[in-house]
């Protein structure tokens, strides 16, 4: 092997090992940062805003801190997070006070959920507010987009058993949203797309703190036996459901868990949950009865359509169940029964449909479900002519819906037990 070649191959060797370290030039040990799992946003005075970070201790997380909110001592205990907040003209500003008051760089990397009080996205323009999100570097678009209908500080700083911080609690709960699909999961890429894309508005998951039914019940019934009227606090949770729809940049209103589901049979998003119909009343059967169906799978398709100038959209839906619960009499097995519940299905779907047309498009005027762009994507010429009095023309435009479903299983069992 020759000298020069012997050279070669040292220098690319040279090169290799240190393009392979580890250390970069803005490297900093993680000890001197400050981890945020979790941004929450809410109006301040004066048109400010105020921004609360959720700061984990790991010391706390690992040591076994009691849980606890605010962040101090815990009953002597390390607490596993720290909530600080402050007041800015916009949210960089607030980072950049925030650095006041935190002895470590804050660091949003690990950050997984985005915060947004009702009252600030009603009142100050959704595209300054998100603005930072999309800008910053650190800022993952997997990140969770929920609009607060509680008090910001009731959910940041609720303590719980399950989970060590709010901040790792909300994750948790929203990785169950297949089991009803009954709010969609909204993650800062999806706000964005949605906010970008002419003709459509954006929505979110809703969130809010509610009583502890099971405690409440409780309390109640202790209460009711023994007169004692010193009772103990009911306990609260943080419950993700709901949709929040905007119109253009500002927070219009909501959907509630059926209406919300109904949008999400529109897009094509129901992943799961539980439909219930009622029992066919021939035959003997008693009304009152119902039969639950798991949902499997659902697909969807918007198909726009112009028959003599006159510009419609019409949503085909396909939904296929299980049968996981019945109370019908009759057997299952009978013919006809199978089509009888697959006609019922496709009605209830219908309902939750229309409930949420008629509540985004006649009430709050927003095209969450994406007719605009599917008319963009049909009728670009058409599109050009009435993009810039889309919302008068989204408000009156004819929507039907077709629905094909299927009951894949009906399981073995085909009629509910029968006490002799």
């Amino acid at each position: 092997m020759g000298m020069g070649l012997k050279v070669l191959i040292l220098s690319m060797l040279i090169i290799a090992a240190s393009l392979t370290q580890t250390g970069c030039w803005d490297h900093q040990e993680a000890e001197g940062l400050g981890i945020v799992l979790a941004t929450a946003l809410d109006q301040a005075p004066e048109g400010r805003v105020r921004l609360t970070a959720q700061i984990i201790s790991p010391k706390g997380l690992v040591g076994g801190g009691q849980v606890g909110g605010g962040g101090g001592a815990v009953g002597g205990a390390s607490s596993p997070y720290r909530n600080v907040s402050v007041e800015g003209s916009t949210i960089f500003d607030c980072i950049r006070l925030l650095s006041l008051e935190s002895p470590r760089q804050l660091f949003f990397a690990h950050n997984q959920t985005i915060l947004i009080s009702e009252e600030l996205a009603r009142n100050r323009g959704i595209e300054e507010i998100i603005d930072f999100f999309d800008r910053n570097p650190q800022i993952r678009r997997s990140n969770w987009v929920l609009i607060a209908q509680s008090d910001i500080s009731s959910i940041m700083e609720l303590p719980g058993d399950i989970t060590s911080t709010p901040s790792q609690r909300i994750p948790a709960i929203i990785s169950e949203q297949w089991l009803s699909s009954y709010y969609p999961d909204i993650q800062l890429g999806d706000f964005l797309e949605a906010l970008e894309t002419e003709g459509s508005d954006a929505f979110a998951m809703g969130i809010q703190v509610v009583f502890n039914e099971s405690e409440v019940r409780d309390k109640l019934a202790k209460g009711s036996s023994n007169g004692d009227q010193r009772q103990e606090p009911v306990g609260v949770l943080i419950k993700v459901g709901s949709t929040a729809v905007f119109n253009g940049n500002k927070l219009a209103g909501w959907l509630n868990e059926k209406e919300s589901r109904g949008l999400l049979w529109v897009t094509g998003k129901v992943k799961g949950g539980v439909i219930t119909v009622p029992c066919r009343t021939e035959n003997g059967s008693r009304e009152g009865q119902r039969l639950s169906l798991e949902i499997l799978r659902n697909e969807s398709k918007i198909e726009p359509e112009l028959i003599d100038g006159e510009l419609s959209v019409t949503v085909k839906i396909k939904a296929s169940t299980n049968i996981q619960e019945s109370e019908c009499m009759e057997e299952l097995d009978k013919p006809g029964a199978i089509s009888s519940i697959e006609e019922a299905l496709a009605g209830a779907i219908q309902l939750e449909v229309e409930a949420a047309l008629a509540k985004a498009q006649q009430e709050y005027g927003s095209d969450i479900f994406g007719f605009g762009p599917a008319v963009h994507r049909k009728y670009p010429g058409v599109w050009k002519e009435i993009k810039a009095d889309w919302q008068e023309t989204y408000h009156d435009l004819p929507v039907y819906v077709e629905i094909d479903t299927r009951i894949a299983r009906t399981g073995l069992v085909t009629k509910p037990v029968q006490v002799q």
